[in-house]
């Protein structure tokens, strides 16, 4: 009994995310855009009027959690809380939940990932992205962020289709727009409640996981594409082989059909020599070719002489026909 791999059994996102996941971020910068990204497309705010705030964040991969988890530690001197449950779908994942608590701490992180600032009123003011993305890796990061937080990717045996949502009108279309920059073809939707930054070219997909630092799930991807568009071209030649044989079984046929019409109405001397030769050799091989008829005869004659011979043939077949229906009339 052949037993599966974990890596085997998980979805390609779930690979995906846990190989993103493990990817370092010695640039204080680039950590600052992951993070900003994945609150952005993931988090959860509840900002109060006295000013204190509540964010959490959900995600049922557990890599991710880690990641998280981590970088609030490490660079922002954070401990969140995690909370981790049995999601209420039909196949029941588990979910896990991180949660900031506490005013201050709160919103010198937010802050710090450039997410909020507080204004006068100690009222929650969101910041463009543009404040914290600088460099190219600092770019990649936030879209490696955007894409554990909400992104999903389909197996490549299967259609292609990348993409990550947001409630976010703008947070979708400033992504599209960073996307477009890397060259990516990506388009945004609406579903639902919800705004769809996608993708659905192959290689659009395979130079997005190059960008996120997906490098083994991209090894996947591209050989699983090459092998589909293999398959695809032998498709396309046992079909148009299909195709043509289909078109020369149809015209041999004819062929005969016709010539036993002559024979039964006026008999093979009806026809001169030319073609009682060409008629004979039909009718003996019907599944020849016109180029492999055409050798047999003496002189031999190319495609086009014997589709000429053979179209006299029919054209003869039509006038007795129509010769046939006078008659009746």
């Amino acid at each position: 009994m052949m037993v599966k791999s974990k890596e085997s059994s998980m979805s390609f996102s779930s690979q995906v995310k846990n190989e993103i996941s493990k990817i370092p971020l010695d640039d204080n910068d680039c950590v600052l855009c992951e993070v900003s990204s994945a609150f952005r497309f993931g988090g959860h705010f509840d900002i109060q009027e006295n000013g204190y705030i509540t964010t959490s964040i959900h995600t049922e991969n557990a890599s991710f959690a880690r990641r998280i988890i981590k970088n609030a530690v490490h660079n922002f001197r954070l401990h969140p809380s995690l909370l981790i449950k049995k999601s209420k779908k039909l196949k029941a994942h588990t979910l896990y939940s991180l949660q900031l608590k506490g005013a201050h701490a709160t919103r010198v992180a937010l802050g710090d990932i450039g997410l909020l600032e507080l204004d006068s009123d100690n009222h929650g003011i969101f910041n463009p992205p543009e404040d914290i993305i600088g460099q190219e890796c600092c770019l990649k990061s936030y879209i490696r962020g955007a894409f554990l937080a909400s992104g999903s990717i389909n197996h490549p045996d299967k259609s292609y289709h990348l993409e990550i949502s947001s409630n976010n009108k703008k947070e979708i279309e400033r992504l599209n727009n960073l996307l477009n920059k890397f060259g990516l073809k990506s388009n945004v939707t609406k579903r639902k409640n919800s705004y769809i930054c996608y993708i659905k070219e192959g290689e659009s997909i395979a130079d997005f996981l190059n960008i996120i630092g997906a490098h083994k799930a991209l090894m996947q991807f591209e050989n699983v594409r090459i092998l589909k568009g293999i398959r695809n071209n032998v498709n396309r030649v046992v079909n148009f082989e299909n195709a043509n044989l289909d078109k020369m079984v149809n015209a041999s046929s004819r062929h005969v059909n016709n010539i036993k019409y002559i024979i039964d109405k006026k008999g093979i001397n009806f026809l001169d020599s030319s073609l009682q030769e060409i008629a004979i050799l039909r009718m003996e091989h019907p599944h020849m070719t016109l180029t492999e008829l055409g050798q047999l005869l003496t002189p031999s004659l190319g495609k086009s002489g014997v589709n000429h011979r053979l179209k006299r043939i029919e054209l003869l077949v039509e006038k007795l026909k129509e010769n046939e229906n006078d008659k009746l009339e």
